[in-house]
């Protein structure tokens, strides 16, 4: 009967595990992508998650999984990178963060070396989907996202398209795909987390190789 019991307990705490797994990530938490890419979790608050990968290059999100790269900053020997963004980002803001099922907005990027750009954006809420990571079905909030610039004949040319799926579970983007002007498709997925505790150097670099030989 103690047995019986022991390993029930065993059981019901293997089941425990993925769920912990797949909470939202904190700080020191390691994504590792379908392109071999990894990224860690350096910082976070309620409007944006700073990422570095494994180039030493951040990126600063935003809250608006949907909404372009807020920072990206590039160490080298001479700092480079741009900053984008828009005067009010609530204006831009789609189910599930407000009644919005689509809009279009102007974005301002100011690069370090370049200076400033406009760049027209229309994205869309396109409805829930699912990603299956770990053995686990994540439900995801879809969205598309295209970027256009206008002539002086007010004539709209595409320039690219980015469809990514996001996890509130994980307050993660788990799958995007970009689309250039020339129509060449690019997708990059999580395949695998790691917890802060379990991201060591070691385990990354085994894990990135598994996935590369597996392929």
């Amino acid at each position: 009967m103690m047995k019986t019991k022991t390993i029930a307990k065993v059981v019901s705490l293997l089941l425990m595990v993925p769920a912990i797994v797949m909470a939202k990530l904190e700080p020191g938490s390691v994504v590792i992508y379908t392109n071999g890419n990894v990224e860690k979790l350096v910082e976070q608050n309620s409007e944006w998650n700073l990422w570095e990968n494994q180039r030493n290059r951040r990126y600063k999100r935003s809250y608006l999984p949907y909404f372009p790269v807020l920072e990206y900053r590039r160490f080298t020997e001479e700092l480079s990178g741009y900053d984008q963004f828009v005067a009010d980002m609530s204006a831009v803001e789609l189910i599930p963060y407000s009644a919005r099922e689509s809009v279009q907005f102007s974005l301002t990027r100011r690069d370090l070396n370049k200076g400033s750009s406009s760049r027209l954006w229309r994205c869309s809420y396109t409805g829930k989907g699912n990603y299956r990571l770990s053995k686990q079905d994540l439900v995801t909030q879809d969205y598309s996202c295209t970027r256009f610039s206008v002539n002086k004949y007010y004539v709209e040319s595409f320039r690219e398209k980015l469809v990514v799926s996001y996890s509130p579970r994980l307050n993660l983007v788990v799958k995007q795909v970009k689309t250039n002007r020339r129509g060449k498709e690019t997708q990059i997925a999580v395949k695998r987390i790691l917890t802060p505790e379990r991201a060591t150097s070691k385990r990354i670099a085994r894990t990135v190789y598994k996935l590369h030989t597996s392929r």
